[in-house]
């Protein structure tokens, strides 16, 4: 039995067990702090009341979520929790000893932080946010909205990168081919380094700009957000708070609920579950947001057929 397999110190009396949490958001963001809200309510449904639960704010900047992976592990709590790559990349090199729920890396085969989606084997397991596919799918959706488009640009950051490939990069050209637009791949990998590729998309005109997800986006997002507001550039993000902030459509998955399943994944480990055979998990949908405001000031009339596929219509 799973009971019998993992190690003890993963089977603590669940009345005193630790858990920590490393997330990629400030720790005043807003959208941090709700996803962490749910996590320790999802936590508490589970009967996790007593649980101690410490949750660690590591932002964007690497060499600070590197340092608090370490403290993380020093602690040596019963589970570890992380969201997106860049921190359970920090965590997990530091130990295979101590169980680590993620949410949130794309490719965790590729990666190599499992062994197998169905039985992962080590002490990871976890919860994707995101799939390859979706490259060629935030392209249909850009152009479906804006079909004059001749030009678009995946944004992207190294973080999605697998052996020195783009994760999205693949479907989206597939897309671009099919399509007719002629698609182009930017890696960024600090804020300064945005600004000119949403100026240059603009001298081209006729382009559009699809964000790829990760804690570089998560960090940078209100930014892109303003930046091609100011130079009118069509954009499609992965994150949906950013299409209700002012970007023209958001398609991604709903964290709240990747974050909520994971607690569940939590709390069967400190009952004795061992992570190497419970599967890592995908989305089970992907919600598309249209914001109308958005569409008006770019001049764009959004067809009845996208917004008959939107799950929320901002305005």
């Amino acid at each position: 039995m799973a009971l019998a397999a993992w190690p003890v110190g993963a089977r603590a009396q669940v009345q005193q067990a630790h858990v920590t949490a490393l997330w990629p958001f400030a720790a005043d963001d807003a959208e941090g702090l709700a996803l962490s809200a749910a996590f320790h309510t999802a936590l508490r449904d589970h009967g996790q009341g007593t649980l101690r639960v410490e949750d660690q704010w590591g932002g964007a900047d690497r060499e600070r979520t590197r340092l608090l992976a370490a403290d993380l592990v020093a602690k040596e709590p019963q589970v570890i929790f992380t969201y997106l790559s860049a921190q359970l990349t920090a965590v997990s090199a530091l130990t295979r000893k101590i169980p680590i729920v993620f949410v949130g890396a794309s490719d965790p085969v590729g990666f190599g932080y499992v062994a197998s989606l169905q039985r992962p084997g080590g002490n990871i397991t976890g919860f994707t946010l995101y799939e390859s596919s979706l490259g060629g799918k935030w392209l249909a959706a850009l152009k479906e909205a804006v079909p004059t488009l001749r030009r678009v640009t995946l944004l992207a950051n190294p973080s999605s990168e697998i052996r020195g490939s783009n994760f999205y990069a693949d479907p989206f050209r597939s897309a671009a081919a099919t399509l007719g637009i002629e698609p182009a791949v930017v890696m960024v990998q600090r804020a300064a380094e945005i600004d000119p590729v949403i100026a240059d998309l603009a001298r081209q005109g006729d382009a559009g700009l699809i964000v790829a997800p990760g804690t570089f986006s998560e960090a940078n997002g209100d930014r892109i957000v303003a930046l091609t507001a100011d130079h009118r550039i069509p954009t499609v993000f992965a994150i949906r708070r950013f299409a209700n902030r002012g970007g023209l459509m958001s398609y991604g998955p709903d964290t709240t609920e990747a974050v909520r399943r994971a607690a569940a994944y939590v709390d069967r480990i400190l009952h004795g579950d061992n992570p190497a055979t419970l599967p890592v998990q995908a989305p089970t949908k992907f919600d598309l947001v249209v914001n109308l405001k958005t569409a008006r000031s770019l001049s764009l009339e959004v067809s009845s057929a996208l917004l008959a596929q939107a799950d929320e219509i901002a305005e």
